[in-house]
């Protein structure tokens, strides 16, 4: 699950075996859904940040060598995994998150898509194609947004247009990270579009004073397809209950300007991770805040989503159901 920051908060470790309090961990690692879940009712809000301490937990076991923990990255998920599928855990946040699905009826395999996910960062990555980029973004993104969808009491037609900004944002962390992923030999790129040895050597020339457009066209290529599932996501904000659609939608466009970012200096981007500003962020966050309270229920073409988008994850869709 690339993309997560792993600063400030509690080791992979201490998240699979300790006792640690979700909305400590959804205040200090996830701040823009903190914000968001402040405005819903208590108990709401407190399952929110069970589920995103539990995600958490997975996303960070693939770095537990970093982390220097006693554990490594597959122990941590085979635990997480095996507790998932009914077997006494000793995970407490594991344990908690079953009587979770069982309250909102979140079908396990969810979690379970999550961490094959994630298996795929452990090691060396090379991703071959389009699809198969699709489907890990499907993995660690689009599974948490519908397990979001089913806490929340999100209409059933929605989960498309959610698995759509799933999709959005990894592949925007993607085209954010490619030179910090490189470095580390990861490379998501598909190769059908850039082969990982250039993408590698690219990022290490750029480093060097020499830029080779081939891999920034690569860039664009991915942040070309992240917008279209963006466009997709906003056909289906008004969805979400009035409480968190601001703060959905917040994220969403915040999240699409650093793809802007990106876009307008690919070679830039190579050297440093492309940020975006704070008056931006706010500006942005302000107007997606106004735009969801003047929004309507929509009836008619709008709300029919184009299921082409998901040729490449609807298999996994279908096991998800």
């Amino acid at each position: 699950m690339k993309g997560t920051n792993t600063m400030n908060h509690p080791s992979p470790t201490e998240q699979v075996y300790g006792s640690v309090d979700p909305i400590e961990v959804l205040r200090r690692c996830g701040r823009t859904f903190y914000s968001a879940s402040l405005v819903l009712p208590r108990g709401v809000r407190q399952d929110l940040a069970l589920l995103y301490a539990l995600c958490r937990a997975i996303a960070d076991s693939a770095e537990a060598v970093a982390h220097g923990g006693p554990h490594e990255p597959e122990q941590l998920l085979s635990e997480i995994a095996s507790g998932l599928r009914g077997a006494h855990s000793r995970s407490p946040v594991v344990n908690a998150f079953r009587s979770l699905a069982d309250k909102y009826d979140i079908p396990l395999v969810l979690p379970q898509q999550l961490i094959e996910g994630v298996r795929c960062d452990l090691g060396t990555v090379r991703i071959q194609t389009e699809d198969e980029l699709l489907r890990y973004a499907y993995r660690v993104a689009s599974t948490v947004g519908l397990m979001m969808c089913r806490i929340l009491g999100v209409d059933p037609q929605g989960d498309s247009f959610a698995v759509d900004l799933g999709i959005a944002m990894q592949l925007t962390n993607i085209a954010r990270d490619v030179a910090e992923d490189a470095l580390t030999d990861r490379v998501y790129v598909p190769a059908d579009w850039v082969d990982a040895d250039r993408v590698i050597s690219t990022v290490r020339d750029t480093r060097a004073g020499a830029y080779s457009a081939d891999v920034g066209l690569a860039v664009q290529k991915l942040l070309e397809t992240a917008d279209t599932y963006y466009e997709s996501a906003e056909l289906g904000m008004h969805f979400l209950p009035i409480a968190v659609r601001g703060g959905i939608r917040s994220a969403a466009w915040n999240y699409r300007a650093i793809g802007g970012a990106v876009q307008r200096d690919h070679e830039r981007a190579l050297r440093q991770r492309s940020r975006t500003t704070g008056t931006g962020k706010a500006f942005r966050t302000v107007a997606a805040l106004w735009a969801s309270s003047l929004e309507s229920l929509p009836l008619g073409p709008s709300d029919v989503h184009d299921e082409s988008l998901h040729g490449a994850v609807r298999a996994l869709r279908v096991a998800s159901t």
